[in-house]
């Protein structure tokens, strides 16, 4: 592409797109294949973001590719909800049924990782009778008007105030001030198994599976985010797995469906069954696309098929290993490595500890 057309587009996109970042890079991506994102102008750059925490095996993967054609060619969307059932939104529920801890096997699916997020926290709400909630410090749940309720940062949330007023923060890995917020009227807790944007902090080995007795022994609800940590990231399928905890209610998106625009939550059939009465309470005019779901079927298909969660414990160790020897060579820089598999972090200290 040439410099003139390229230009064109830059002008095009700031004319027309929401501009969301005052110093925008104005990178021109035309394709991406495994771990490379090529530009226009033709470099390359190794994506070790994934488009956020997305693309869990690879940008435009050749299985899951023939899987979004293939699907294309025989319904692209359809109304499925009480009318229709489409074939691969029935195997996607049974694939991630059989792969989710416990009793979680009823899956509502949605569009985003915010709308399963509004969603689990819709049923908790409905399941229980109850309004208050219980969200962490520098948790991240989402930009959406209850997602963004239950999460801590002041600049995503102060410019949307008043939001829901019966969620309550409470200190992270810190059970005996969780304990001190708990009453008869909390519905949930919602919390990630290791905080994303907040640092990628995981739970304490022993808070997760306390958040879950302490919630039932006040009758609530545990929601486990599992958004961002879900389908492989952290070497397991779900990263509440590492802890030994079923939650009640466990959002999920991202990796499932390798960029292709899926969300869900999963719960017992039981519980589910809350969104059945009264009929369509809670409803998704998009949500479980089937060729959205073909691609999320491609996708645990081939995170099987090639050993993907072998492979991200084996490489988040080696990236951890090496972030250790940083952290020692270069002990005024570089202040905490922490983890999981391909989640991990490396955090530097601030200028003003140096």
């Amino acid at each position: 592409m040439d410099e003139k057309r390229i230009q064109e587009i830059r002008e095009m996109d700031r004319a027309y797109v929401a501009q969301l970042f005052p110093t925008p890079k104005d990178i021109l991506v035309t394709e991406g294949r495994g771990c490379i994102l090529r530009t226009a102008d033709g470099k390359e750059y190794l994506d070790l973001i994934g488009g956020i925490a997305v693309v869990a095996t690879g940008h435009a993967h050749p299985k899951v590719v023939e899987a979004i054609c293939e699907q294309a060619r025989q319904i692209i969307h359809g109304n499925a909800f009480g009318n229709f059932i489409y074939p691969i939104q029935a195997e996607l529920a049974r694939l991630i049924a059989e792969r989710a801890p416990g009793n979680l096997e009823s899956t509502f699916f949605c569009n985003s990782g915010a709308e399963a997020v509004e969603g689990a926290i819709k049923l908790a709400l409905k399941a229980t009778r109850r309004k208050r909630l219980i969200y962490f410090s520098r948790a991240f749940h989402g930009r959406t008007y209850m997602s963004l309720s239950v999460s801590a940062k002041r600049l995503y949330k102060d410019p949307f105030e008043p939001l829901y007023p019966w969620a309550i923060e409470v200190p992270f890995n810190d059970l005996d001030a969780t304990r001190k917020m708990m009453s008869d009227d909390v519905a949930a807790i919602i919390v990630e198994p290791i905080q994303g944007e907040g640092g990628i902090r995981p739970c304490d080995d022993d808070f997760l599976p306390a958040l879950r007795d302490l919630a039932h022994e006040y009758g609530a609800l545990l929601i486990v985010d599992e958004v961002q940590t879900g389908f492989g990231r952290t070497g397991r399928w779900f990263a509440c797995e590492h802890y030994g905890v079923v939650p009640d209610i466990m959002p999920m998106a991202k990796g499932i469906a390798s960029g292709m625009p899926l969300g869900g939550f999963i719960a017992s059939r039981e519980l589910m069954a809350q969104f059945s009465d009264p009929p369509l309470v809670h409803c998704t005019t998009y949500g479980g696309n089937p060729v959205c779901c073909a691609a999320a079927v491609a996708s645990i298909k081939v995170i099987e098929e090639e050993n993907l969660l072998q492979n991200a414990r084996d490489r988040g160790a080696e990236l951890i290993q090496g972030m250790e020897e940083l952290r020692k060579r270069y002990p005024d820089l570089v202040k905490e490595v922490r983890g999981r598999g391909l989640l991990t972090a490396l955090e530097m200290h601030q200028p003003e500890d140096t």
